[in-house]
């Protein structure tokens, strides 16, 4: 059933940020962290109503992808977070709603399992509010370190039973209290709550430098591995160099075997597949194809799902030739081929120890890992 009811707090200023403007409003990654708080919100089939709390003197929401959303409702907020949770629980028509969820805008990692995870606990555990949480990972310190195990830290989204949240809030701001989140009224009005683990991952932005860590957690990772037999030849291609040595490597297109791993690599990350979807050997206008045309392909792709590479990193399998005299020219080579700086491609060259097909100077091969991330 639709009829789960979601406040955002979005009217704080983020004093301790100092930024320009409301830290709910920088951009990661092509969305602003506000944007990507909303988004699952909007997309979960238990939500009917999203109701934000901004400030009255807002000059980006209007900016926001979500806006024009049938989903979404704006109200002014308060001064106080509790504040403008609780003029989204008198605006909302509590006829309509057993629950809410209350959330942060600058809390912009969360997923559809978070959603779905508190609507169980506070049905199974029969709690007022239910809330997510993480254990205390580091020392803490008053006049002497006490005991991390005693304590947790808390997290949005929670879930509260939409009449007890607002009765809670209430007491609370009757009696001048200031609670810091949902749990703590509802506790404070000596009704049960329940917590279940939440994910590090769920951080919330209050300083400049959380922007960076949200990055990291942005990027989507894909593997690639390619091997192919050698053959007595004249030279070899790896990243579109020539290398000149005594082997030729077996293939269907100029057996590029780095290239074809960082596609894969590329592919995968997109949740395209792989080369043979696209680039079948059993086709024979892809006989002797250069494989730099594949990575352009990759490219095109990316382009089409707004996403670019952050950075690459390859390790070659061989024994002979030896990489390492033209590791400098094969990265100039992939950096031009692949459209982003030397810096960001790693590049290593391995043997097998004489193990195998590969260390009989058979077969040479390639493992790559490739994180993507949305276009800046």
């Amino acid at each position: 059933m639709n009829d789960l009811l979601v406040i955002i707090a979005a009217a704080g200023k983020g004093k301790r940020f100092d930024g320009e403007i409301p830290k709910q409003y920088f951009r990661v990654n092509g969305q602003s962290v506000i944007e990507r708080s909303v988004k699952p919100f909007i997309e979960s089939t238990h939500v009917s109503k999203v109701i934000i709390a901004i400030s009255e003197d807002d000059l980006e929401i209007k900016n926001q992808d979500f806006y024009n959303s049938e989903k979404v409702e704006f109200i002014i907020g308060g001064k106080t977070r509790q504040s403008s949770v609780f003029k989204a629980l008198m605006h909302a028509d509590d006829s309509k709603y057993e629950y809410v969820m209350t959330h942060d805008a600058a809390r912009p990692n969360v997923i559809e399992n978070d959603i779905l995870n508190l609507l169980d606990d506070i049905k199974r555990a029969d709690s007022n509010c239910s809330y997510l949480y993480t254990p205390v990972y580091d020392s803490i310190k008053e006049s002497r370190t006490r005991d991390k195990d005693k304590f947790h830290l808390v997290q949005t989204p929670q879930i509260s039973k939409f009449q007890d949240l607002k009765i809670a809030i209430k007491k609370c701001i009757d009696e001048n209290i200031n609670c810091p989140d949902e749990s703590f009224a509802i506790e404070y009005s000596n009704l049960k709550t329940s917590k279940i683990r939440g994910r590090r991952s769920n951080i919330k932005i209050t300083e400049p430098e959380d922007l960076e860590i949200l990055n990291k957690f942005l990027t989507r990772s894909g593997i690639g591995f390619d091997l192919h037999k050698y053959e007595a030849g004249s030279g070899i291609i790896l990243g579109g160099y020539k290398i000149n040595c005594n082997y030729k490597i077996i293939a269907h297109s100029d057996g590029d075997v780095l290239l074809h791993s960082i596609a894969d690599s590329i592919l995968g990350a997109s949740g395209l597949g792989d080369i043979g979807k696209y680039f079948s050997d059993k086709d024979d206008k892809n006989k002797g194809l250069d494989s730099s045309k594949i990575i352009r392909f990759c490219l095109r792709k990316l382009n089409e799902l707004n996403l670019e590479i952050y950075n690459i990193d390859t390790t070659i399998i061989c024994e002979e030739p030896k990489i390492n005299p033209h590791r400098d020219n094969i990265l100039k080579n992939l950096s031009s081929i692949l459209l982003i700086p030397v810096n960001k491609i790693g590049l290593k060259a391995t043997t097998s120890e004489k193990i195998g097909i590969i260390g009989k100077n058979q077969a040479i091969a390639v493992q790559s890992l490739v994180n993507l991330r949305d276009k800046q």
